[in-house]
């Protein structure tokens, strides 16, 4: 996506966070904004459509119409169809996106993957946990993956940051550090 669209995106997203927080209505916004990802998501040709050059923007908003039926809050159609209006149909996954973003920093929450070797225990997810949330700040959600390959250690992602301890990573620079000493 281009940064212009990005930037769009953001601005369109932070007037319904706003507009949302406003009246007090962000979670339902948000839920109503999850089904259009998921629709989006599940049937990419909805996107084709929507951004199809050839297809009235009346035709569209009937379509959006006719999917979200009974599904999304009318501002939030309200919201589409504008989008739709303004040939900015492209960023709707996007505007989506940067509306759960605000409401994360609203909420102070955020998202975390830890990945190891070994499964961790509830015990260790748990320590894992408050380390990241007093590090932070925010409430943490922490996911867990395994994955062999990293020998030990721990790589936690963390929002956009990457803290990587693992054995692997640790064993890699060792080889680069030996490989550049002089041998006399």
């Amino acid at each position: 996506m281009a940064s212009g669209d990005m930037r769009a995106a953001r601005r369109y997203a932070r007037a319904l966070f706003r507009t949302a927080l406003g009246h007090g209505e962000v979670d339902e916004v948000a839920q109503s904004l999850a089904v259009v990802t998921g629709a989006v998501t599940q049937s990419p040709q909805l996107m084709t459509v929507l951004h199809h050059p050839r297809i009235t923007r009346q035709r569209k908003q009937a379509l959006l119409q006719q999917v979200f039926e009974g599904q999304v809050r009318p501002d939030v159609e309200h919201f589409l169809f504008m989008l739709i209006e303004k040939d900015r149909a492209a960023i709707i996954p996007n505007v989506a996106e940067q509306f759960l973003r605000m409401l994360d920093e609203h909420r102070r929450e955020m998202d975390a993957e830890a990945l190891t070797a070994i499964p961790l225990s509830e015990t260790q997810k748990h320590a894992l946990r408050q380390q990241l949330e007093a590090a932070t700040g925010y409430t943490v959600r922490l996911t867990t993956r395994v994955d062999e390959s990293i020998l030990g250690g721990l790589v936690v992602r963390v929002g956009d940051k990457m803290f990587d301890g693992s054995v692997t990573t640790q064993l890699q620079t060792i080889r680069e550090q030996l490989k550049q000493v002089k041998v006399t």
